[in-house]
């Protein structure tokens, strides 16, 4: 498919073909008659119950920030899907009732990420305020083993960031949008189950799925867009990380993991930590060691501390300017310079 930065495996990624495909359905304003047939698609349709009367500042972020993922949701569905039924080579499915069930189930999700989007961008024509409108994506990965690991761990975070986002729309008196996040989280749920399936993992992870935050999965999102080809972001006021690459994914163990990340011009180099996020318990702060540096790029190891918590499912990895303590995935975000790195483990 197109560039994946979120982890990597060890050195840069293999150079990706890029083909811009126009979202489906005339995404992200369908006719009356797509709609219908994206429901049909779907198993279901958009909300029709009273939209809310009014909104918080903090609201409209998140739900510019829930459309914006949307829309990269469904480019990554639109294009694996295309990938699947032209047979592209890396992404064809030997057994036939396999194939078929993949096609049926990706064709269910593509469905229900666009009447998710939809809904998001109603929510903010609703008051008068600039929808969100599609980038140009590039997902790296080349096969559809890779895409699968790529669609659980994105799932995985999304479902993380809706907790936060939860919580945002109730400090703000946005009890509509809170209820609506949190069908939403539901169905990232049942999808996350069904990518671990089919790499051969149970179903569900962990008793409880890791914590995330805004500014991670913003951050993470514009990993899969062609820089300058996105006009939203500017729109949406969160905070941009640094990116983060895990250079040696962890095994169920404990040991020492390497990083690496690209120098920000004129940043001083202090004590930096590796905090971990995993599910609903506090971030884990390691010393980092910086291995190696120069003006491209730095490696740094840190201990990924299995035992101490079980580190399973989802574990969000940020390079920290402070050891904490912290005591929730807002606080690491807050202290972070470069992040967040994805590392799944079951």
């Amino acid at each position: 498919m197109r560039s994946y930065l979120l982890y990597t495996n060890a050195g840069a990624p293999s150079p990706s073909r890029q083909v811009d495909f126009p979202l489906p359905d005339s995404l992200p304003n369908p006719s009356p008659s797509q709609i219908e047939s994206i429901q049909m698609r779907a198993g279901g349709t958009l909300p029709n119950t009273p939209p809310p009367m009014r909104i918080s500042s903090e609201g409209i972020n998140n739900l510019k920030l829930m459309a914006f993922t949307g829309l990269s949701e469904v480019a990554f569905f639109d294009e694996l899907l295309r990938n699947i039924t032209t047979n592209v080579q890396g992404y064809q499915v030997a057994n036939a009732q396999e194939r078929d069930m993949v096609i049926k189930s990706l064709t269910t999700f593509l469905a229900q990420a666009e009447l998710q989007t939809i809904a998001e961008n109603n929510g903010l024509r609703r008051f008068n305020l600039n929808t969100v409108q599609p980038c140009h994506y590039s997902f790296p990965v080349s096969d559809y083993k890779s895409a699968i690991a790529l669609g659980e761990a994105f799932t995985s975070l999304k479902l993380g960031a809706l907790q936060d986002i939860v919580t945002r729309f109730a400090m703000g008196s946005d009890f509509d949008l809170a209820r609506f996040a949190t069908s939403i989280a539901g169905q990232k749920g049942q999808q996350s189950g069904w990518f671990r399936t089919l790499q051969n993992k149970v179903a569900s992870g962990v008793p409880f799925p890791t914590m995330g935050n805004v500014d991670f999965l913003f951050s993470a999102v514009q990993r899969f867009i062609v820089p300058g080809n996105c006009s939203s972001i500017a729109d949406i006021s969160l905070r941009t990380l640094q990116p983060l690459n895990i250079l040696t994914p962890p095994s169920p163990r404990t040991q020492l993991i390497r990083v690496s990340w690209k120098p920000t011009k004129g940043g001083k180099q202090g004590q930096l930590w590796m905090t971990y996020i995993n599910q609903l318990n506090m971030p884990i702060a390691e010393r980092m060691n910086i291995i190696s540096s120069n003006n491209e790029t730095v490696v740094a190891e840190a201990l990924f501390p299995y035992e101490r918590r079980l580190l399973n499912g989802l574990t969000i990895a940020a390079v920290t300017t402070s050891g904490g303590p912290f005591a929730n995935a807002a606080e690491v975000s807050q202290a972070t310079a470069f992040g967040p790195g994805l590392i799944s483990v079951n």
